[in-house]
């Protein structure tokens, strides 16, 4: 997971020069998701919640100015940190032309905490790096806001499995990632939203092993940005299984 952002700053001028920051998350963990197909007022709806455990995981957090003859100026951490997500989505259910579409919000949050306690600092002009201690906590925060439109296509397999393709798209999604700094910034939360498209490919397999009901699922998910300044890339692969429970 990727966020890139670009605004005036400075760091050791007295004037504004262009800049960007830079936040690059490995968020690959393991999720139990759980979720509930039910009725309300004859329309079919579904809940599913995915927590993950805490991970030990890697990431970065780095700024970019670019200063007066040609300094480029790079400024920040990267390193070991520990981070966790949240997803709850909710959904109704209908058909249309012969196919099941749903409509519905998804949520996603992921949040890190970083260990690194050292700041690197390099500059182009001339050419230098360095290494510098650092007593400062940081934290951030991910979060993601998807309004989404799904459709997908069951296929009738042999031996009582049932394979259905779908996909959900959201043109518009909001992203926003709080950083918080207490030392620096005490009480502050620092906060840059970009808006984002996203899209989900899956494919599920349904049957009975033993007698219970039972879903394989694969499912490929990517975001995509609108502007320069304001960027989300993510790219997600999951495989799971899940079985049901009925009365």
């Amino acid at each position: 997971m990727h966020y890139g952002f670009e605004n005036p700053s400075n760091i050791d001028t007295p004037f504004l020069v262009p800049h960007r920051f830079d936040q690059t998350y490995v968020a690959d963990n393991q999720w139990l998701v759980a979720s509930m197909r039910y009725r309300i007022f004859g329309d079919i709806m579904q809940t599913d919640v995915g927590v993950t455990p805490i991970r030990a995981t890697t990431a970065s957090d780095l700024d970019t100015f670019y200063d007066p003859d040609d300094d480029v100026v790079v400024s920040g951490t990267s390193g070991d940190v520990s981070m966790h997500s949240f997803r709850v989505a909710q959904w109704s259910e209908a058909r249309f032309w012969g196919l099941p579409w749903r409509a519905g919000y998804v949520y996603r949050g992921d949040f890190t905490e970083f260990h690194s306690i050292e700041r690197l600092l390099t500059h182009s002009r001339p050419a230098s790096e360095s290494r510098t201690p650092i007593n400062t906590h940081e934290t951030t925060i991910s979060r993601v806001q998807e309004i989404a439109l799904g459709v997908s296509k069951p296929f009738a397999t042999a031996g009582g499995w049932q394979l259905t393709a779908g996909a959900d798209l959201a043109p518009i999604a909001s992203a926003t990632l709080t950083t918080r700094l207490p030392e620096k910034y005490p009480g502050v939360d620092i906060d840059f939203r970009a808006y984002v498209g996203t899209l989900s490919a899956h494919a599920e397999a349904r049957g009975r092993i033993a007698g219970w009901p039972v879903t394989v699922r694969v499912a490929y998910g990517r975001t995509w940005s609108y502007r320069e300044s304001e960027q989300l890339d993510r790219r997600t692969f999951q495989a799971g299984i899940r079985a049901a429970v009925r009365k």
